[in-house]
């Protein structure tokens, strides 16, 4: 299974764009869609989701987990070069097709005060 990720990354003026390819796999279980896969730095990958959330896990040293609800605010603690950070996740559009999953959230300060930077995320995945 070929697994896309387009993400585009505002921070401040800036503008990046990371658009990644993987091989991995899909199942379905419980309601719940899964692709699983290996990133670049040779992590385990856990993306599980459904019509309204998305919950992405990075079996990294720590384990980096964040999820994604439709419309909601959710809490993330990511590893960061300066640490463990804590953000707020505030997913603005969720929207989940047939083998494609879009969704734009802004990354937010642990008190929601100031917006550390926005993200355009489009998931897509083919036999």
């Amino acid at each position: 299974m070929k697994i896309r990720i387009r993400n585009q990354i505002r921070f401040g003026d800036q503008i990046e764009v990371v658009d990644q390819f993987y091989e991995g796999d899909w199942k379905e279980k419980g309601g719940f869609q899964y692709l699983l896969y290996v990133n670049e730095e040779g992590e385990k990958v856990a993306l599980k989701f459904h019509d309204r959330e998305l919950t992405m896990t990075r079996f990294s040293s720590p384990k980096s987990i964040m999820k994604f609800m439709a419309s909601e605010k959710s809490q993330a603690l990511i590893p960061t070069p300066m640490g463990m950070q804590q953000f707020v996740i505030n997913t603005v559009d969720y929207l989940l097709e047939e083998q494609s999953l879009s969704l734009s959230y802004q990354l937010l300060t642990v008190d929601g005060s100031q917006q550390f930077a926005t993200y355009r995320l489009e998931l897509t995945w083919e036999d």
